[in-house]
């Protein structure tokens, strides 16, 4: 993975390549939080290694990773009110912009298909802004319009305003019948902000601000030291664990989702050789994330725990 992305968010970078490299990675990704362009740069990096004919590297200087980061990629898309214009609109994603998306997956392909949406304007920035875009330049990678002296494509969350419920029903199908090596992926400021038959086709990430995020795993890595056998005597005690630890410290219980995540995502990497292990950990991974979609249910995050830590110990 890119080194500043790894450097910034090692969670979300080790969970995408754990997916990349068990050929798991979900045909349907929503990347949301207020930096909409480092959603745009970690966008980009996951079509680079989708489509990489190398390694993967950082530095691959192969003729995919090349084409994506000179946005010039002919399988790789932004899709949005101003990019890969099919009609005269220039304030919704249009509808004819999604047939020309379909039409494109009628014919197979070599590449691995990846279609970004999200709303973007060419304008001045304010301060806050360039600070923003100077970080998004720093990893590498171009915007998919060319900058002038004075203004920038500057990308901002896609929302029901820009795509329309007509729109977006569109492409409802592709989404729950994905053609083999497509991804979409769609950045927004909040999951609330799409239509919600997308939300519940997709798995969806948080991407935060730009500081770097540090996970903390001391708290209850003991409880993992035979995994992936976990002890049922102690699957409350973890749950209780991850409960004062969330307490403890006033984190959100998200948060410390995030940390058992990237304490399995570490895990992943240092395993990568085995097989079986892996395929053990993607799915522990993937509940983990399920972890969430209970939290966004108003589950309380003691069941939460509880559930989790129970499942380490059937599954």
């Amino acid at each position: 993975m890119n080194k500043i992305l790894e450097n910034k968010y090692p969670y979300l970078t080790n969970f995408f390549e754990t997916a990349i490299s068990q050929n798991r990675l979900f045909h349907s990704l929503i990347l949301y939080g207020s930096n909409n362009y480092i959603q745009y740069a970690m966008a980009l990096e996951l079509a680079r290694k989708l489509n990489c004919l190398e390694d993967g590297n950082t530095d691959c200087q192969c003729q995919n990773c090349r084409w994506i980061r000179e946005n010039k990629h002919p399988a790789v898309m932004t899709i949005s009110k101003i990019d890969n214009k099919t009609d005269s609109s220039k304030t919704v994603i249009s509808e004819d912009q999604i047939n020309m998306v379909l039409d494109t997956l009628v014919n197979s392909s070599d590449y691995h298909r990846v279609f970004i949406f999200c709303d973007a304007e060419i304008k001045q920035l304010k301060s806050e802004e360039m600070t923003i875009y100077q970080e998004f330049k720093t990893t590498g990678y171009f915007p998919p319009q060319e900058n002038s002296e004075d203004k920038i494509w500057y990308p901002s969350g896609i929302n029901t305003a820009c795509f329309s419920t007509v729109a977006a029903n569109a492409m409802l199908k592709s989404i729950e019948e994905p053609s083999s090596k497509v991804t979409f992926i769609f950045l927004t400021n909040n999951k609330d902000d799409l239509l919600q038959t997308i939300v519940s086709r997709s798995q969806a990430f948080s991407v935060p601000d730009s500081k770097t995020i540090n996970y903390e795993v001391s708290a209850f890595e003991k409880y993992f030291a035979s995994y992936p056998k976990f002890n049922k005597e102690t699957a409350l005690d973890f749950a209780q664990c991850l409960l004062n630890y969330q307490n403890d410290n006033n984190l959100e219980p998200k948060y410390v989702i995030d940390c058992v995540q990237y304490y399995l995502t570490q895990l992943a990497k240092t395993n990568s050789s085995n097989s079986v292990l892996m395929n053990i950990i993607y799915k522990d991974i993937e509940k983990t994330q399920n972890s969430k979609k209970m939290l966004d249910a108003y589950i309380k995050e003691q069941t939460v725990y509880e559930e989790l830590g129970f499942y380490f110990v059937k599954r």
